[in-house]
C-alpha cells in the first residue's frame, strides 16, 4: 500500500532484523565504560522503564526514564530500535537512532581523531546528563576527517584553563579552529513551544467537557507568547456552536478547525494497536502528517493488553497542529543565533583561521525557514569576530522524522546553511557539507510547510 495512503497495517513479520551501526556505535561508546558499572546503569534504565509502562498501563503517564543519566537512555532506545523492539519508545527514539546510526559508520575515522576516545569517555562518565554536546562535536569530527582533512584532533580540556575551542583541522600547510555548539532543547524555542502547548491546552479541556473530537490547524501570525489560554478554544467552542465556522483570519493567526478522522482511525484500530502519541497516531487522527509542524494530542483511549503504550481503542481526540510565522519570533531567534556565535568566538584562538558549527535539532519549519536564513544571515553580516580569525558559520540543522512510511522506523532530513564572516578570500573548508551523508546535498531553498 502506498505511504501516502494512511490505512496500512503493521507487519508481522521480518522483524529480527538488526542494525550493525548502530550497534558498532552503541560499542564504540560503551568501550570506556567498565563492564560492571554500565551493566548497573543499563539495569537502572530497564526497570524504570519497565515501572513506568505498568503506569502508563493505569492510566498514569508517569516520566519512563532519569534525565541525570540521559546518555544511558539514549544507549537503552538506540539499542531497541537496532534489535530489542520490545523497548522501543518512538516519541523519544525517533531522534535517537539516526544519531547513533551516523556514529557508528563514522567508527573508523573517529578512531583515527586523536582525542576523541577521551571526548567519548566525558560524554559517558561527566557529561551523562547532556550528551548530545558531545555527540554533536563526534559528528563534525567525523564530518572533517570524511572529506579530505587527513588530520583531526579534538583539543584537550584542562581543569583550571579557560574553556578553548573543540577541534583542530589539518591538511599539508592548512589549519583551521573548529568550534561546535549545540542548541539544545532550551531557550527561546523551547519556551515558544511551551505557550503552544499552553494554548492547546484550553481546547483539549473543552473538548473533553464537550465529549467532541477536533482537529485544529493553524499558523500563527503573532508570538505565541502573547497569545492568551482562550484563544483557540474560542475557535473550537464557534465551530461547535456552528459547523459553518470552519476557518478564520485574524491579527493572531489564520487557520481551521475540523472534525477528527474517525474513519482513518477506526479502520486502522480494527486490526492494528498504535503507539499513542505518536506520530502515527497523529497521523490518523488528521488524516495526514506533516513533519515540520508542531503537535499536541489529547484523547480517551484504551491500552491494549500486554502494550501499555499502544492504544487499542481511541473513543474521543483532539489534535492541535500549529506553527509560528511571527517575524517577531524568527528576529528573536535570529538574535540568539547571533549571541552564540559571539559566545563560540571567545574561544577560538587567533593564530589561525576559524569555523563554528552551530547544530539545531529542528523542531518544526521555522527552525530552518527561509525568512530565519536571511535573518541569520543578515546579523552574520554585520558581526565582529574580534580577536579571533573566525571566517565561516555554519547552521547545521538536523531534523530527525516521525517516519510513518510502513517499512520504515527511522528517518533524518537535514540541511546546513553557510554564512560568511568578513571581506576575506578564505576558502570554505567544508563546502555543502552535510554531517549524516557523505554527500554534498542538494542545492536548495530550507524546509518550508
Amino acid at each position: 500500500m502506498s505511504p501516502s495512503n494512511p490505512l496500512w497495517i503493521a507487519q508481522r513479520n521480518g522483524q529480527d532484523w538488526r542494525d550493525k551501526d548502530v550497534l558498532r556505535a552503541i560499542s564504540f561508546l560503551t568501550s570506556v565504560l567498565e563492564s560492571g558499572d554500565w551493566s548497573q546503569r543499563l539495569d537502572a534504565v530497564r526497570q524504570k522503564f519497565d515501572a513506568g509502562r505498568e503506569a502508563w498501563a493505569g492510566g498514569d503517564s508517569v516520566p519512563l526514564f532519569d534525565p541525570r543519566d540521559l546518555i544511558a537512555w539514549y544507549v537503552f532506545q538506540a539499542n531497541a530500535y537496532a534489535q530489542e523492539r520490545r523497548d522501543w519508545f518512538e516519541p523519544e527514539a525517533f531522534r535517537i537512532a539516526p544519531v547513533f546510526r551516523r556514529l557508528g559508520q563514522l567508527v573508523p575515522q573517529l578512531e583515527e581523531v586523536a582525542g576523541a576516545m577521551e571526548r567519548v569517555e566525558k560524554i559517558m562518565k561527566e557529561g551523562k546528563s547532556q550528551p548530545d554536546d558531545g555527540l554533536f562535536e563526534l559528528l563534525v569530527a567525523g564530518a572533517y576527517k570524511t572529506r579530505s582533512w587527513p588530520e583531526v584532533q579534538f583539543v584537550p580540556e584542562r581543569p583550571g584553563i579557560a574553556k578553548t575551542h573543540d577541534l583542530f583541522a589539518s591538511r599539508g600547510r592548512s589549519r583551521w579552529a573548529v568550534e561546535c555548539k549545540r542548541v539544545n532543547r532550551s531557550g527561546y524555542e523551547s519556551e515558544e513551544y511551551g505557550h503552544g502547548l499552553r494554548v492547546a491546552r484550553t481546547v483539549h479541556e473543552l473538548c473533553r467537557s464537550r465529549r467532541r473530537s477536533l482537529v485544529l490547524e493553524v499558523v500563527f501570525e503573532a508570538e505565541l507568547a502573547n497569545v492568551s489560554d482562550e484563544y483557540l478554544a474560542e475557535r473550537a467552542d464557534a465551530f461547535i456552536t456552528d459547523s459553518s465556522c470552519t476557518q478564520w483570519e485574524d491579527d493572531w493567526s489564520h487557520g481551521r478547525v475540523r472534525e477528527v478522522e474517525w474513519h482513518t482511525v477506526q479502520s486502522v484500530l480494527q486490526r492494528d494497536d498504535v503507539f499513542f502519541g505518536s506520530s502515527r497516531m497523529v497521523e490518523l487522527l488528521v488524516g495526514r502528517y506533516v513533519q515540520h509542524v508542531d503537535h499536541s494530542v489529547a484523547s480517551d483511549w484504551i491500552p491494549a493488553r500486554g502494550r501499555p503504550l499502544y492504544a487499542t481503542a481511541v473513543n474521543q481526540a483532539s489534535v492541535i497542529s500549529w506553527m509560528s510565522n511571527s517575524q517577531e519570533a524568527m528576529s528573536r531567534k535570529a538574535r540568539h543565533f547571533r549571541s552564540i556565535v559571539a559566545r563560540a568566538s571567545e574561544q577560538l584562538p587567533a593564530d589561525c583561521p576559524s569555523a563554528i558549527h552551530v547544530g539545531y535539532e529542528a523542531r518544526d519549519g521555522n527552525s530552518v525557514g527561509a525568512l530565519r536564513h536571511e535573518l541569520n544571515r543578515i546579523q552574520m553580516r554585520s558581526f565582529d569576530p574580534k580577536k579571533s580569525r573566525l571566517r565561516w558559520v555554519y547552521g547545521n540543522y538536523l531534523s530527525p522524522e516521525h517516519t510513518n512510511h510502513p517499512n520504515e522506523s527511522s528517518a533524518l532530513s537535514e540541511t546546513t546553511a553557510t554564512y560568511k564572516i568578513g571581506r576575506h578570500s578564505t576558502s570554505n573548508p567544508l563546502p555543502n557539507h552535510l554531517l549524516f551523508n557523505d554527500d554534498p546535498g542538494v542545492r536548495g531553498h530550507h524546509w518550508r510547510w
